[in-house]
C-alpha cells in the first residue's frame, strides 16, 4: 500500500512539473536527486540494473528505442556476440542502438584486437603482452576473444618485430631482420691495376711456392704476346679476401618497447 501511494505521488508530481527532484524542491535538471552526503549510515548513489554478461547475451528487446539505457554487467559469463562485442570486463555499458560500450575508465576507446606499444612489462587494464606463450594461459574470455580473432595456440611474438600491413595473415610473424647479398648485389664497377717495378719483374707466393714474372720487353704497358716469361697463371683474390659470407644485421636503430593486444578482461 505504501508503494502504491509512492507512485501515485510521483506520478501526480511528475505530471503538474517538467522537472522532477527526488531529495530537493528545486531540481535543476529534468531529474535531480539529492542524497545525504553527511548522513554515515545512508548509502547514496543510483544503482543502475545488474545483468550478467550471458543474460544480456540473451535478450533481443533493445533497439533504436533504447539508445542511451545503461546497465551494470555483473559477470563475464556467455560467449560474446556481435552487440556484445566490448563487453569485456565488469562495469557499466550503454546501448547505441546497435551494440554495448563500456563506461569504464580506460576502456571505452578500445576495440578488441586494437594493438598498441608501451614500456609496461606485463598485461594490464584487458591489454596482453605479445611475447609468443600459449593461449591458454590467458582467462577464458581473452581466450575466446583471441579466438575469434584468428589467434591459434600460442600468441604472436612481437619480440624485434615491427608493424606493418603486408598481406600475410593477420597476426603473424614474418621475415628477418638480416641479408646476405649475392654478387648481383654488388656495384656494377671494374676495378683496373698496373704493375711498376724497376726492372719489369715481379715474384709472388701462391700455395706456399714463390713465383716470379717478368715481362719480356720491361714494359708493363705494351700488351705484347711475350708479356710472361713464367707460365704459372697468376692467382685471383676474391673480392671479400675469401672468408665465410656473413649475414647483413639490417635492424635499424630502435626504441625498445613492448607490444600488446587487447583482449579485455
Amino acid at each position: 500500500m505504501k508503494n502504491l501511494v509512492f507512485l501515485l505521488f510521483f506520478y501526480t508530481f511528475s505530471q503538474l512539473h517538467s522537472q522532477v527532484g527526488i531529495g530537493t524542491n528545486t531540481p535543476k535538471a529534468t531529474i535531480e536527486i539529492t542524497g545525504q552526503p553527511n548522513v554515515s549510515s545512508t548509502a547514496d548513489g543510483v544503482i543502475a540494473p545488474r545483468i550478467t554478461r550471458s543474460q544480456l547475451i540473451a535478450k533481443t528487446a533493445y533497439s533504436s528505442d533504447q539508445v542511451g539505457a545503461i546497465v551494470y554487467v555483473s559477470d563475464l559469463s556467455g560467449t560474446i556476440n556481435a552487440v556484445t562485442n566490448n563487453v569485456t570486463q565488469v562495469g557499466y555499458y550503454y546501448f547505441n542502438g546497435s551494440s554495448w560500450n563500456s563506461m569504464n575508465s580506460g576502456l571505452s576507446n578500445f576495440t578488441i584486437g586494437d594493438i598498441k606499444t608501451g614500456i609496461q612489462t606485463t598485461d594490464h587494464n584487458g591489454w596482453i603482452k605479445l611475447n609468443g606463450r600459449a593461449k591458454n594461459t590467458l582467462t577464458s574470455s581473452q581466450q575466446s576473444q583471441a579466438t575469434a580473432l584468428g589467434i591459434g595456440t600460442n600468441l604472436p611474438d612481437a619480440t624485434n618485430s615491427f608493424l606493418v600491413q603486408n598481406g600475410t595473415t593477420l597476426g603473424s610473424v614474418s621475415g628477418s631482420n638480416s641479408k646476405t647479398i649475392a654478387q648481383n648485389n654488388l656495384p656494377n664497377v671494374t676495378l683496373y691495376g698496373r704493375i711498376g717495378v724497376s726492372d719489369g719483374s715481379i715474384t709472388w707466393v701462391s700455395a706456399g711456392n714463390i713465383k716470379s714474372m717478368k715481362e719480356a720487353n720491361s714494359n708493363w704497358t705494351v700488351d705484347n704476346p711475350d708479356r710472361y716469361t713464367n707460365t704459372s697463371s697468376i692467382v685471383e683474390v676474391q673480392l671479400n679476401g675469401g672468408v665465410t659470407q656473413q649475414s647483413l644485421d639490417t635492424t635499424p636503430k630502435s626504441l625498445s618497447v613492448n607490444t600488446f593486444i587487447f583482449l579485455g578482461n
